[in-house]
C-alpha cells in the first residue's frame, strides 16, 4: 500500500496517494476532540465527583483514544530526516503555536472581563498558561520532529521513551509541557508503525474481532457508568482514577490530592493506560470506513478544527448564551463552576459539537484564516543557492 507520510498540517502540494483509513481516522479523532472539550466546559460528563450516567462512560474510553491517536497518527507521518523543507515546516510549526498561544490568551482575557473578572492584560501569556490549552501539541509535535533524528539513533528508542514518560510523573513540567514525555511513546510508537497495518485493519476478520471489541468496551464503560453512576464507589471511583492518570499526562495534579502523580501506584497506573490504548486505538479505527466520503473532510481539516474550536466554545458571548439557555432548561443556574449534569445536556451538546466541526471544515474557513494556521513563513527564508560547477550544493 502506498504510503502518505505528509505532515500534519495541510500542506496543499504533497502527491503522494494517500491512505484512507488514516484521513478518516483523523477525522473521528478530531470530531471527538471537539466533543470531548464541548462536554468539558459546558457539563459534569468529565467530573468524577458529579458523573453523568451514560456519558461519562463514554468520556472514559475517549481518554486513552483520541490525542494518543493523534500522537500516533503524527509519529506515522513524520520522517526521520530534516531536510530543508521539513526545517521550514516546524519554523512554521512554531510560529502557528506563539499565534494560537496569544489568540487563546485574547480570548481568555475578553471572556473574563465579560464575566466580571479581573484578568490582567500585561503582561501576554506565550509560553505559560493557567489553564490547560490545545497548542501543546504543536510544542510537542515540533520538539518532537526536531529531536526525531536524533532519537531514531538511539539503541531502543520507544523502550526509552516508555522508561522516561514514567519517570516524567516525578518532574515537574508544569502544565502543557508534561504532555511533551508523557505522550512521546505514542508518538514513537507511530513512527515505527508498519505501514502494512493499515492494510491490515481493512480485511474483514481483524476488522470484526478488533471492531467488535472495542465496541463492546465502550457499550460496557457506557452502561456501568449508568447503572453505577455514584460517587462513593463503582464507576465513580475507577472514573475517577482514569482521570487523574490522564490528567497527569498533561502536568494536572488534582487539586485535593496534590502529590497524586507521584504517587507509588502512578507508575502502575500510566502503564496500564499505555496498555488499554493499543487495543482501544486498534478497535477505533476498525470500526471507520475504509474510503473517502464526505466524512472525510474533517480529517483533511484537522489542525483548523483543532486550533480554532477553541475559540468558539470558550468564547464569552457564545458561553453566556449557552449556559442561560442550559439555567433555563434546567431551573438553575449553569456555569463552568456548576456545569450542566444530566444526560439531556450531554445529548444536546454531541450535534452542536458535531457542527462545529462541519463548520469549521468549510472551505471558506480556510480561505479566511489560512495566514493564521498555515501562515506563509517560508517568505522569511532565502532561496536555495543554485548548484553548479563551482558553488557546493545546499545542506542542512
Amino acid at each position: 500500500m502506498p504510503v502518505d507520510r505528509s505532515p500534519l498540517l495541510p500542506a496543499g502540494d504533497d502527491s503522494a496517494p494517500r491512505i484512507k483509513l488514516v484521513d478518516n481516522m483523523k477525522a473521528a479523532l478530531i470530531c471527538c476532540v471537539v466533543l470531548y472539550h464541548t462536554a468539558v466546559v459546558y457539563t459534569s460528563a468529565d467530573r468524577p465527583e458529579s458523573p453523568i450516567p451514560g456519558f461519562s462512560g463514554l468520556m472514559m474510553v475517549l481518554k486513552p483514544v483520541v490525542m494518543p491517536g493523534f500522537c500516533v497518527i503524527s509519529g506515522f507521518l513524520s520522517r526521520a530526516d530534516l531536510d530543508r523543507r521539513r526545517a521550514m515546516k516546524q519554523w512554521q510549526l512554531a510560529t502557528v503555536y506563539v499565534v494560537f498561544q496569544a489568540l487563546y490568551f485574547l480570548n481568555n482575557l475578553a471572556t473574563y472581563r465579560l464575566a466580571g473578572f479581573p484578568f490582567d492584560a500585561l503582561p501576554v501569556q506565550i509560553f505559560y498558561s493557567e489553564v490547560p490549552v490545545v497548542t501543546w501539541f504543536l510544542f510537542a509535535l515540533a520538539a518532537w520532529r526536531t529531536l526525531l533524528p536524533v532519537l531514531v539513533l538511539l539503541r531502543a528508542p520507544l523502550r526509552l521513551s516508555l522508561v522516561v514518560a514514567h519517570l516524567a510523573l516525578y518532574v515537574d513540567l508544569r502544565m502543557n509541557y508534561q504532555n511533551l514525555l508523557s505522550f512521546l511513546p505514542y508518538f514513537l510508537g507511530g513512527f515505527y508503525l508498519p505501514p502494512s497495518l493499515w492494510a491490515l485493519l481493512a480485511r474483514p476478520a481483524p476488522r470484526l474481532a478488533l471492531g467488535g471489541a472495542f465496541v463492546a468496551a465502550t457499550a460496557a464503560s457506557i452502561l456501568w457508568s449508568w447503572l453505577s453512576p455514584n460517587a462513593d464507589g463503582g464507576f465513580a471511583a475507577a472514573f475517577r482514577r482514569v482521570s487523574v492518570t490522564y490528567n497527569c499526562f498533561n502536568g494536572v495534579a488534582p487539586s485535593d490530592e496534590p502529590a497524586a502523580c507521584a504517587a507509588a501506584d502512578a507508575l502502575p497506573k500510566r502503564a496500564l493506560f499505555y496498555l488499554a490504548s493499543a487495543p482501544l486505538l486498534a478497535g477505533f479505527a476498525a470500526v471507520l470506513p475504509q474510503r473517502h466520503g464526505v466524512w472525510t473532510v474533517p480529517g483533511l481539516m484537522s489542525m483548523y478544527i483543532y486550533l480554532l474550536h477553541p475559540l468558539l466554545i470558550t468564547n464569552g458571548l457564545l458561553m453566556k448564551l449557552a449556559f442561560d439557555a442550559l439555567s433555563r432548561a434546567y431551573g438553575r443556574e449553569v456555569n463552568v463552576w456548576s456545569p450542566a449534569d444530566r444526560p439531556s445536556a450531554f445529548a444536546v451538546l454531541a450535534p452542536a459539537s458535531l457542527a462545529i466541526c462541519a463548520l469549521l471544515a468549510l472551505p471558506c474557513v480556510r480561505a479566511l484564516c489560512w495566514p493564521l494556521v498555515e501562515p506563509p513563513t517560508h517568505l522569511l527564508f532565502r532561496p536555495p543557492p543554485e548548484r553548479d560547477g563551482t558553488s557546493p550544493g545546499y545542506s542542512i
